[in-house]
């Protein structure tokens, strides 16, 4: 027969175990519940499509609510800056996807003029990005 002593070493010797293995098993359910997202985001990998989706997002969130434009313009600067783009005036992705936005955000082909012009700034390349991104041409 045990003595009571024994019996209560093997005990917590049991409950060790199978904390070890429980917090084991919860690790591994972890690590595979949130291994699809990562592999996911892993594989797209492609930065400056995730930065246009945001641009184009934000730019439709913008035209929908209205404001200042020096706003919008700091804020597309704050989006760049987070995708680790430092000039997002040089960066043609950018001015596709504000037409996109602008597109997406329900903006009327009348007021897409002022649009252009403001953020062109007489450059008639990115005048023609945006009504590209506008359009949804390639």
């Amino acid at each position: 027969m045990l003595t009571r002593p024994l019996v209560l070493a093997l005990a917590v010797s049991v409950v060790s175990v199978s904390a070890c293995s429980f917090s084991d098993s919860s690790e591994s359910i972890s690590k595979s519940v949130s291994s699809p997202f990562k592999s996911s985001s892993d594989s797209s990998g492609d930065s400056q499509a995730a930065y246009q989706e945001d641009v184009r997002d934000y730019t439709a969130a913008y035209v929908r609510s209205g404001g200042q434009f020096d706003a919008f313009e700091r804020k597309i600067g704050s989006v760049a800056a987070q995708h680790g783009i430092t000039d997002w005036e040089l960066n043609q992705g950018t001015y596709v996807a504000i037409g996109q936005g602008l597109r997406k955000g329900g903006l009327k082909p009348i007021e897409l003029a002022a649009w252009k012009s403001n953020l062109a700034r007489d450059d008639l390349s990115r005048a023609e990005l945006i009504q590209k991104g506008y359009d949804g041409t390639p």
